[in-house]
C-alpha cells in the first residue's frame, strides 16, 4: 500500500496547492514589513493622510509673533543672569544721560536764542518807544516855549524842536517795522501816531506864521496844536511804551527763570549713576568702576555748570535788570510829567491866563520827580560818583525850577505879563533855564539806566554761552566711559 506522503504523492497534490499558497506568503511579507522597526522604516509610504490640528488664527499668530517670542524669551532669560543685568543697567543709565544732556542742550539753546532776540529786537522797540514818547513830549514843550519869546524865535530853539519832531518820527518808522506785526493794537498805535504827526507839525507852522504876522488866531493854533499832543497823540505814545516796556519785562522773565525740567533730567542721571555703582559694589565685590566714576565726575560737572550758569542768568536777568528797569520806567514817567508841566506853564503864558486850576500839578510832579530819584538810589549804579554829581544836580534843578515857578505864580497872577515871561525864560551864565538843567540830567539818568539794563541782559546772554555744547559733549563722553568700565565686569563672565 502505498505511503501517502512519497514523493508521487507530493508531485500530484503540488499543482493544486500552489495557488493558494502563493497569495498567503504574500500577505505575511506585508505584515512582517509593516511591523518592522528597522531604521529605514520611516523611509515607507504613509498610508494615512497627515492632518494639523492648528486652526488658521493659530497658524497666523505663530508664525506673526512666533519669532519675536522666540526672542524675547532668550533675552528674558539672558536678563536674568548677572552680565544680562549689568547690561541692561548700563542700556538704561545710558539712555537716561544722552535724554538729559540732550534735553539740556536744547533748552538752553533756546534760551540763548530768547536772550538774542530780547536784547537785538525786543529791548530795540521798546527803546524806539520810548524814544517816541520822549520826543514828542519835548517838542511840544519846546514849541509853546518859542511862541512865547520876544521877537523871531531864537535858532537854536528851533533846531531843538525840530531834531525832536525828526526822532519822533524815525523811532516810529523802527517802531512800526521791528514790532511784532501780529500785534495790531501795537501797530494800530504807531499808525496813528505817524498820520496824527503831520496834522501837528502843520498846526505848528501856522501859529508860526501867524504869531510872526502879528495874527492873535496863532495863540489859538498853538493851544489846539498842543491840545492835540498833550490829548491825543502822548496817550498813545505813553501805551505804546507801556506795551512794548511790559512785553520785555514778560520776555525777560520767561527766559531767565530756572531750567528746572532738564536740570531734573541731569541730576536724575546722576543718582542713577550713584545707585548702579553701589549695586556694582556689591555684585563685583569692588569698590570703584573707573568708567562708571568718570561718567559720574563729568554729570556732575554737567550739572554744576547748568545750575551756576542758571544762577547767574537769574540773578542778572531777574534781580539786576528789576533793578534797573524800574528806575528807567519811573523817571521816563518824572521826565514826561515835567515837561508837560513845563508845557502848562508856557500856555499859560501864550494864553495871558492864570495856571491855578491846570490838569498837570506842579507839586504833583516835582513829587513824582522825587520819588523816582530815590528809586534810583537804592540801585548799585547810582552809588558811581559821576551818578552822584547827576542826582546832586537834579535836585538843584528841582530847587531851582520850584522857585521860578513860584515867582512865575505870583508874577502872571497880578498881571506883569513881561516879569512872568523872565521868569520862566530865566537862564543861568550857562544860557540854561533850571527846567532844561533839570531835563538834561533826567534824560542822561535814563540814558544811562537803559545801558545798566542791557548790560544785564547782556550777562544773562554770556552766561549761557558754550552751556549747550558743553552739556551735549560731557554727556556723549560719559555715556562712552560707563560702556568702558563695564566691559571689563562682562568679560569676567566669558
Amino acid at each position: 500500500m502505498p505511503n501517502p506522503l512519497d514523493d508521487s504523492a507530493v508531485q500530484n497534490s503540488a499543482p493544486h496547492s500552489a495557488p493558494h499558497s502563493a497569495p498567503h506568503s504574500a500577505q505575511t511579507r506585508l505584515e512582517s514589513l509593516d511591523t518592522d522597526d528597522s531604521p529605514d522604516h520611516w523611509l515607507d509610504p504613509l498610508t494615512e493622510k497627515d492632518t494639523s490640528k492648528r486652526t488658521l488664527v493659530n497658524s497666523i499668530v505663530q508664525e506673526t509673533f512666533g519669532q519675536p517670542i522666540f526672542v524675547a524669551r532668550k533675552i528674558w532669560a539672558f536678563v536674568n543672569t548677572s552680565p544680562g543685568r549689568m547690561t541692561l543697567m548700563t542700556i538704561i543709565i545710558s539712555i537716561a544721560i544722552f535724554a538729559a544732556g540732550y534735553a539740556m542742550s536744547v533748552s538752553s539753546d533756546t534760551r540763548q536764542s530768547n536772550l538774542d532776540d530780547l536784547i537785538t529786537n525786543a529791548e530795540p522797540v521798546s527803546y524806539n518807544a520810548h524814544v517816541l514818547y520822549t520826543s514828542l513830549s519835548v517838542a511840544d514843550t519846546t514849541a509853546t516855549t518859542g511862541f512865547v519869546q520876544a521877537g523871531v524865535e531864537g535858532p537854536v530853539n528851533r533846531v531843538k524842536y525840530h531834531t525832536a519832531i525828526d526822532r519822533a518820527a524815525v523811532a516810529a518808522t523802527h517802531t512800526a517795522a521791528s514790532a511784532d506785526s501780529s500785534n495790531e493794537h501795537l501797530m494800530e498805535l504807531v499808525l496813528e501816531i505817524q498820520r496824527q504827526l503831520p496834522v501837528y507839525t502843520g498846526l505848528v507852522e501856522t501859529a508860526r506864521t501867524n504869531n510872526r504876522a502879528g495874527n492873535p488866531v496863532g495863540v489859538a493854533y498853538m493851544s489846539e496844536a498842543s491840545a492835540m499832543m498833550r490829548n491825543e497823540i502822548l496817550p498813545m505814545a505813553s501805551e505804546l511804551y507801556n506795551l512794548t516796556s511790559r512785553a520785555v519785562s514778560d520776555q525777560q522773565r520767561s527766559v531767565t527763570g530756572p531750567q528746572w525740567f532738564p536740570l531734573s533730567g541731569l541730576l536724575a542721571a546722576l543718582a542713577m549713576l550713584i545707585v548702579a555703582q553701589w549695586w556694582l559694589m556689591r555684585i563685583t565685590r569692588r569698590r570703584i568702576n573707573k568708567g562708571f566714576a568718570l561718567a559720574t565726575v563729568m554729570m556732575m560737572t554737567a550739572t554744576l555748570w547748568v545750575s551756576a550758569a542758571n544762577w547767574a542768568t537769574w540773578q542778572a536777568g531777574t534781580k539786576g535788570f528789576e533793578e534797573a528797569s524800574g528806575p528807567l520806567n519811573s523817571m521816563t514817567t518824572a521826565r514826561i510829567y515835567a515837561q508837560q508841566t513845563r508845557t502848562t506853564e508856557t500856555l499859560s503864558l501864550v494864553r495871558r491866563q492864570s495856571i491855578q486850576g491846570s490838569g498837570t500839578g506842579f507839586t504833583a510832579t516835582i513829587n513824582q520827580i522825587k520819588r523816582a530819584l530815590d528809586e534810583y538810589e537804592t540801585t548799585a549804579q547810582s552809588q558811581t560818583p559821576e551818578h552822584q554829581q547827576l542826582i546832586t544836580a537834579i535836585r538843584n534843578a528841582i530847587a531851582a525850577w520850584t522857585a521860578d515857578h513860584d515867582e512865575f505864580t505870583v508874577l502872571l497872577a497880578s498881571g506883569e505879563y513881561n516879569g512872568a515871561v523872565s521868569a520862566v525864560l530865566n537862564k543861568d551864565e550857562e544860557g540854561q533855564t533850571s527846567f532844561d538843567e533839570l531835563d538834561t540830567a533826567l534824560a542822561e539818568l535814563i540814558a544811562d539806566s537803559r545801558s545798566s539794563m542791557r548790560s544785564y541782559i547782556q550777562s544773562g546772554l554770556q552766561a549761557t554761552e558754550l552751556v549747550s555744547v558743553m552739556v551735549m559733549l560731557l554727556s556723549v563722553v560719559s555715556v562712552l566711559a560707563l560702556w568702558v568700565g563695564i566691559r571689563p565686569r562682562l568679560q569676567e563672565y566669558l
